[in-house]
């Protein structure tokens, strides 16, 4: 009786540890993640995550406020981002109409795997992937003054 309640034991960790796996390498499988908000003739910002670091840049002149840096990024920091992507809403999610230089602004998203690039612009609420695109961006802007 007890070789087998060790066995199923033993058992049970296995799997737990297989499906912490999986989970680890989806996020791990993310390469990197880009942000841009253009204003039209405004100007233009932009974030970009690599597990390796954070960089922000700004052009034109509605972004006075906005930081410029190029950070090493907290391990942490990245898990965090990468969490919250699921890369099978990605593939389903549509982008909105482009409004391009003239027209107003866009919202860019960019995501870089290991298989595929997703460029997605101006996603419409009704969208699958708006509700994990709109948490990225923020936690994208909420990075920005930790890393100052």
């Amino acid at each position: 009786m007890m070789k087998i309640i060790k066995i199923s034991f033993a058992l049970s960790a296995i799997c737990l540890l297989m499906l912490s796996c999986k989970t680890v390498a989806q996020s791990s499988n993310i390469k990197s993640i880009s942000y841009s908000h253009t204003f039209g003739r405004g100007g233009s910002t932009n974030i970009t995550a690599t597990p390796d670091s954070l960089e922000s840049v700004a052009r034109g002149g509605r972004t006075t406020q906005f930081p410029t840096l190029k950070k090493k990024i907290n391990a942490k920091d990245w898990e965090k981002l990468v969490s919250g992507i699921n890369i099978s809403t990605l593939d389903k999610t549509q982008s909105g109409e482009r409004r391009g230089h003239y027209d107003g602004p866009d919202q860019i998203f960019r995501i870089v795997t290991a298989e595929k690039e997703y460029e997605i612009y101006n996603v419409p609420t009704e969208s699958a992937g708006y509700k994990q695109l709109e948490k990225l961006k923020t936690e994208l802007n909420n990075l920005l003054p930790q890393y100052k």
